[in-house]
């Protein structure tokens, strides 16, 4: 009976060895193993859920040599797809820049100033990676030097964090972004433009109507504070005005 007995044990076993296992290979294969998984997994995750409209105001902090030097109250409004509008210090002052469909146009006093192509990583990353096909933002990314075939994991603040862009999450010398591992938003991008080491942080997420909102923004230049960003009155449209992003609409808009 012995001689029987085990054999016919393992038999019973058998059905939740196989799911043991499937269930080991099925998580093994869904973890990302690329920076363009990462993106797509973000895309999969908070497709149809992110807002595609965002209104808020905000207080400017700049710092000098780690002290408040300035403080500036701006306005931003933000409407997939790449459309974001800030003005600074006020409507009245026409200062301020409009980002349409990657390009930036700045205006001071209500005239333009510059026009030029520019790719914001903040709204790659933040929105547009919600809405676009992971194709599309892949090839942004991309075109911002982030290396996707490179990633590793790291801790943020108390946070699990996919790093995108590095195997070497104490290496910003190279461009990289972070990805909380569970809620799939990013935590902070790193930048290298021009000799100038540009590490953004999202920070304070807080979820507002039903929304997930980094409610803090920290800029770095070189490992120093350059500025800091508060968020308040949020709000999301239903309907935006196409013409608040027409840079030839700049002067007449006011979304307030």
């Amino acid at each position: 009976m012995k001689r029987r007995l085990l054999p016919y044990f393992l038999y019973l076993l058998l059905p939740f060895l196989t799911l043991a296992c499937t269930q080991k290979m099925t998580t093994t294969a869904s973890k990302p193993q690329t920076g363009q998984q990462v993106i797509e997994a973000m895309y999969r995750h908070w497709e149809n859920k992110w807002y595609p409209n965002f209104a808020f105001d905000q207080r400017a902090i700049f710092y000098k040599d780690d002290q408040v030097s300035r403080e500036e109250t701006w306005q931003e409004i933000y409407s997939y797809p790449a459309n974001l509008h800030i003005r600074f210090d006020g409507f009245e002052t026409g200062n301020g820049v409009i980002y349409n469909q990657d390009t930036v146009y700045t205006f001071k006093e209500g005239q333009l100033m510059n026009k030029q192509y520019s790719i914001h990583p903040l709204v790659l990353l933040s929105f547009d990676v919600y809405f676009y096909d992971p194709a599309a933002t892949i090839r942004k990314a991309e075109e911002l030097n982030f290396d996707l075939s490179q990633l590793t994991e790291a801790n943020w603040k108390g946070r699990a964090a996919y790093v995108v862009g590095t195997t070497d999450p104490n290496d910003q010398s190279r461009s990289q972004f972070w990805v909380d591992k569970e809620h799939l938003y990013v935590l902070r991008i790193l930048t290298n433009n021009k000799g100038v080491a540009r590490d953004v942080e999202m920070n304070n997420y807080q979820e507002i109507e039903g929304n997930m909102v980094a409610t803090e923004i920290v800029f770095k230049n070189d490992g120093q504070l350059f500025l800091r960003e508060e968020y308040y009155n949020i709000s999301f449209p239903e309907k935006i005005d196409p013409n608040w992003f027409d840079p030839k609409q700049f002067s007449t808009t006011n979304w307030k």
